[in-house]
């Protein structure tokens, strides 16, 4: 809270040291007859000068509303009447019921005996102890603390923020850019998610695995690639393909360059290039399996039709080339030699530059979203662990599918956010002078 250009935090004595002004809590406390002309001196030496009748009004009405100006004036009264006025006020921190919308009462604040007063304890947060002791900090995460230090935005006293706030439901106050997804088109998630979406879009895929036309018209879009690259293992491993596979790794190095250091090679070894994986780039290690569908992640020949996104089903798996056959069939033939190439990887996180030879593809069961652009699909499925990160991505997979009834999403949400609201990032200013105009 700032007063007169001053912030204040803290909360100390009950009573002034002796020749010194009351101020803060001591307000309620010391001198009642004076109170008003304390108040007014505290305030003197700002432009703006308060008012002694608004004054008046305000404190009559905390007085009469707010729980924590009671339990102050009651502090008032007790010193008034012991001899010894060493009087403890207590505030409590934590409570063990959740009431954040009811008003307080005066079992919630509480004056005590020094006696009666356990400093282990960890549930009160706000102490107010005897002159001398010295400023006791209030924590920003007691309940009172915002009541405390903004009296007029908490008339009564009731609780600010703090750790057992209890918060609305969701569906109460659900965010603008968070949507609700009819339950037609949901997948319950189940124990294992990717197999519950897995099992409904690629149904019969025991009888269909070898099918170019079955596989090219379904589907798994997902934000992430740690999330496709998930999903393609549990095909790999768990559907019916019966090849046992083959697996082909990367050869990795530094591109040497003028500035890179000789060290470099020292303080990057090739077991830490290999663990690099990127957007865009094969992974080091690849395993495929005859009959399984690829994505080519770079052009290759436009005649041919090997373009960058050009889905490719597998057809034999050699030591140096890889065959296969083009999804969907255009272009001169449909079969195809896949070859390994070389990929220059840059990233602002690390100081060099990496070459990676692998096969320019990737399992494609699953893809990402923004990868799936330009792709139309009989069965689509949507797998959100997490929402969408960007502008119209949402919208991007939804479009993938000819038809509703071909669409499936399964969202698997945290924090207690239901599973059928996802969010949809939608950057409004795009549309600003559509909507003007």
């Amino acid at each position: 809270m700032v007063i007169c250009g001053e912030n204040y935090h803290r909360i100390g004595s009950l009573l002034p040291p002796a020749g010194e002004k009351p101020k803060f809590a001591q307000l309620y406390i010391f001198e009642p007859e004076n109170e008003m002309n304390h108040r007014l001196s505290n305030f003197a030496s700002c432009e703006a000068q308060l008012l002694p009748e608004l004054l008046t009004s305000l404190l009559r009405m905390l007085d009469e509303h707010n729980e924590l100006v009671k339990t102050f004036r009651r502090v008032r009264q007790q010193l008034h009447d012991s001899d010894t006025p060493t009087l403890k006020l207590r505030i409590f921190g934590a409570k063990s019921r959740n009431r954040q919308y009811d008003l307080p009462t005066s079992s919630d604040i509480v004056a005590l005996i020094p006696g009666d007063f356990i400093p282990d304890r960890d549930d009160r947060d706000i102490i107010v102890d005897h002159i001398y002791d010295g400023l006791k900090r209030i924590t920003s995460l007691n309940p009172k603390f915002e009541a405390l230090h903004f009296p007029l935005l908490f008339p009564y006293g009731e609780d600010g923020y703090h750790p057992l706030i209890k918060t609305r439901s969701f569906r109460q106050d659900t965010p603008a850019d968070w949507v609700q997804i009819p339950q037609v088109f949901l997948v319950d998630h189940g124990a294992d998610p990717i197999e519950s979406l897995a099992t409904d879009i690629y149904d019969s895929f025991a009888e269909n695995y070898k099918n170019p036309f079955y596989l090219a018209n379904r589907a798994v879009v997902t934000p992430t690639n740690a999330t496709v690259s998930e999903l393609n293992k549990y095909m790999l491993d768990h559907g019916a393909v019966p090849d046992p596979g083959k697996t082909y790794y990367s050869s990795d190095s530094l591109l040497q360059t003028t500035e890179t250091a000789d060290s470099f090679e020292e303080c990057y070894p090739t077991e830490f290039l290999n663990s690099l994986t990127f957007n865009g780039i094969p992974d080091h290690e690849l395993t495929l399996k005859i009959h399984t569908p690829v994505m080519l992640l770079r052009n290759i020949s436009l005649g041919l039709g090997l373009c960058n996104g050009t889905r490719v089903m597998i057809t034999s798996l050699g030591n140096d080339i890889i065959k296969g056959t083009i999804m969907g069939g255009f272009g001169d033939t449909d079969e195809v030699i896949i070859l390994r190439i070389v990929l220059n990887v840059e990233n602002p996180k690390w100081p060099f530059t990496l070459k990676r030879r692998q096969f320019p593809i990737r399992l494609c069961y699953g893809m990402t979203i923004n990868k799936s652009q330009g792709q139309t699909l009989d069965k689509v499925g949507i797998y959100l662990p997490e929402p969408v990160f960007s502008h119209g991505q949402l919208y991007v997979g939804v479009s993938r599918v000819k038809s509703a009834k071909g669409l499936r999403i399964l969202i698997k949400n945290t924090d207690d956010i239901p599973n059928d609201y996802t969010r949809n990032i939608i950057f409004r200013e795009a549309f600003a002078d559509i909507l003007q105009a």
